[in-house]
């Protein structure tokens, strides 16, 4: 071929121009530091052998696709390349790059086959585009080079460094880049290289002093089959998971998914798995998102939405749907429900994306919340500081409900999806840190995704599929530096005061502050069993509430954030029958006097309802003191907090004929006056049902 002098300028232009990229791979195949996958099987057969990559393929028609994955900056110029010499084989078909692959059959191809052809394979169209192209190609045997690259919004093709086609940008749809071939051949792959304008800085976690190790959790809990999305409860006693067309499922091997589980006595050693069954499972896909804090709420992924299945005595309830609607436009979807039932957090393509793409998979993070009413919101993405051009996957809110640990193709990382960490700024949902990758030790250039961890912060749980293996759950053990903020996990049963059996009941938490609910839960309905996790940095008023029960309230100052607890505490139900007394725990007054503080609005509020749902109650108001002071000023006290609260109920509605009230001043005890513990809990308002 002559080549013109502008010719020869043009080249040494497009070589110069490609240099100035930085070169983030080259890789000469004398080891697999890239990870490209290496396997012998029926059909092909990859390999490193003499600083080549050989791919051979048996099959007519039948190919492979070979790629590693690397973060690339989608508004930036790159620049791919490789040399190919076709050994032997069938020379009808092409081979060559493939690169901005999402993993779901969205991707660009370059190929070329040695009958003189070349190709440009892409879901975009246009003249020149998915269909072969007549061009000199060196023959069997014989070395051709082909590079890609993106300058100025301008994607351009060359064959042995020629320029053959230039198209205004094609897209980048993911992180993947590699190799292809489309048929029967011997090919080997030398000098790829990746050069690229895109920051390569992984924000790191400084000043990581513990090295993590990954530990699989073994052939007792993982199978040869993919094992997927862990739900580690919040105990960090049982861990929920998928298990992917095993013949174990209820549906054997054609069965997408069954809802598998795994149990432990202490958190440290795991029994072998076991099948949910029936009702949980069916024949099809059972794809279970999130497991509640009180372990007694299922949430599953539906196309458009989610639905719960609650427990009950026996079993567990059918599917309910909730009131979340949307489009999703991806194959798949995560989810996540938050430890204090507020808030879904989910992965879905929806219109909605901030860099939405028709043809791409490629997912952002959303949240939904409740509101007062149990109405959920529609989808607020989390915005610009979490989601990216490309694929955001397995969101997980730990239980301090501010830390956010995803998946993402998007932020820098070491390959295919890493995992990244995320706190959440105010009480909104679009501001958030910088993601930070958790590093080289939990990261690769593999797949890792589906985070989960229990309250404690001690261990998290993910899923990984390293060197071309099935998804396989692992544990590492947290530095505290990727750890979210300490709860408290406070556990016990819901029981009848007066008998001391256990009642099923619904748990609502309040802050006393702001007077909102912030939390909710179910208690077992066979034992009374509940966990419910509470974020530090509030005081809390907690309740029971049971059909023909009065709650005895609770409250829980967590003011001061301190490490993680576990605290033991049951929550009592007073039988609704004329004589029982109840102890409103979560009404306070200022310092010696008869002011109420705003705190106390909640439980009266409560009481007020109570009061309007059963209208022919009668109560009797009694106000306690400690023994400090004046027996007559104690007395005169003790009267005027009841005249204030009933003064607060009528003011709500209630008649004052239904609400008596006296003042015992320190004459009725609950302790000994012999401590400050003992003498707050001697200043106290109850009241007792004198009519039902």
């Amino acid at each position: 071929m002559k080549i013109t002098f502008a010719a020869l300028l043009f080249l040494c232009l497009t070589k110069a121009s490609t240099a100035q990229l930085p070169l983030l791979i080259h890789d000469t195949f004398d080891d697999n530091k890239f990870y490209w996958s290496l396997n012998h099987e029926k059909e092909y057969w990859s390999r490193m052998e003499s600083g080549k990559f050989i791919l051979e393929t048996y099959l007519e028609g039948h190919g492979r696709i070979m790629t590693i994955s690397h973060y690339i900056d989608t508004e930036k110029d790159y620049s791919l390349e490789a040399t190919f010499i076709q050994k032997e084989g069938s020379t009808n078909n092409g081979f060559g790059l493939l690169w901005g692959d999402d993993g779901n059959d969205h991707r660009q191809e370059f190929v070329i086959a040695t009958t003189n052809y070349y190709k440009i394979l892409t879901p975009e169209k246009g003249d020149q585009l998915n269909e072969w192209v007549a061009f000199t190609i060196n023959p069997l045997g014989q070395e051709n080079k082909l590079r890609v690259s993106r300058e100025k919004e301008e994607t351009s093709f060359y064959i042995n460094d020629t320029k053959v086609f230039s198209k205004s940008s094609l897209p980048v749809y993911g992180n993947r880049m590699g190799f292809i071939n489309y048929t029967n051949m011997v090919l080997e792959v030398d000098d790829f290289k990746f050069y690229s304008n895109t920051d390569p800085r992984i924000n790191l976690v400084d000043n990581l002093m513990m090295k993590v190790e990954k530990k699989n959790l073994g052939e007792k809990v993982n199978s040869i089959y993919d094992d997927l999305g862990p739900k580690v409860t919040v105990d960090g006693r049982t861990i929920f998971f998928s298990r992917n067309e095993s013949p174990d499922n209820i549906g054997g091997i054609t069965d997408g998914a069954d809802v598998w589980f795994t149990s432990s006595n202490d958190g440290e050693q795991w029994n072998a798995s076991q099948n949910m069954n029936k009702p949980i499972n069916s024949t099809t896909t059972d794809n279970l998102a999130s497991v509640s804090a009180d372990q007694n709420t299922m949430m599953f992924n539906l196309s458009d939405g989610f639905s719960l299945r609650r427990r009950k005595s026996g079993g567990w309830s059918d599917p309910q749907p909730l009131n979340v609607h949307f489009s999703n436009e991806s194959k798949h979807m995560d989810s996540n429900l938050s430890a204090d039932g507020k808030a879904i957090c989910f992965a879905v393509k929806l219109k909605q994306n901030l860099f939405y793409k028709s043809k791409a998979e490629e997912k952002d993070i959303y949240v939904t919340l409740q509101d007062k009413n149990g109405q959920w919101s529609e989808p607020i993405n989390l915005g610009k500081n979490v989601n990216t051009p490309v694929d955001e996957a397995s969101p997980f809110l730990a239980a301090d409900g501010r830390t956010l640990y995803f998946a993402s193709e998007g932020w820098p990382g070491y390959g295919n999806f890493d995992i990244y960490m995320a706190k959440r700024i105010g009480d909104g949902w679009t501001n958030w840190t910088e993601p930070i990758n958790l590093g080289p030790s939990i990261n690769s250039s593999d797949f890792e995704a589906h985070y989960t961890i229990p309250a404690s912060g001690k261990y998290a749980y993910l899923v990984a599929s390293e060197t071309g293996r099935k998804g396989e759950m692992m544990r590492i053990k947290l530095p505290d530096q990727i750890k979210p903020d300490p709860v408290v996990l406070l556990f016990g049963k819901t029981l009848n005061a007066k008998t001391k059996k256990p009642i099923e009941a619904d748990i609502l938490f309040d802050d006393l502050a702001t007077r909102k609910e912030v939390g909710e839960a179910i208690s077992h309905p066979e034992d009374g069993n509940y966990k419910i996790v509470l974020p530090y940095g509030i005081n809390y008023g907690l309740h029971a509430s049971a059909k023909g029960f009065l709650s005895v309230n609770e409250n829980m100052e967590l003011q001061t954030v301190s490490t993680y607890q576990e605290i033991e505490k049951d929550l009592y139900l007073v039988p609704i029958e004329v004589g029982e007394s109840i102890l409103l725990n979560n009404v306070f007054f200022q310092q010696g006097k008869p002011v109420l503080k705003s705190e106390s609005f909640p439980e009266l509020d409560r009481l007020g309802q109570i009061l309007t749902d059963n209208p022919k109650m009668e109560i009797e108001l009694g106000g306690h003191t400690d023994n400090v002071g004046s027996h007559t000023l104690l007395v005169k006290l003790s009267l005027d907090r009841v005249e204030t609260v009933k003064k607060y109920l009528t003011d709500k509605g209630i008649s004052a004929k239904r609400i008596s009230g006296r003042g015992f001043g320190p004459d009725v005890p609950r302790e000994k006056n012999d401590t400050e513990e003992h003498k707050i809990k001697n200043r106290r308002v109850e009241f007792r049902i004198t009519r039902k």
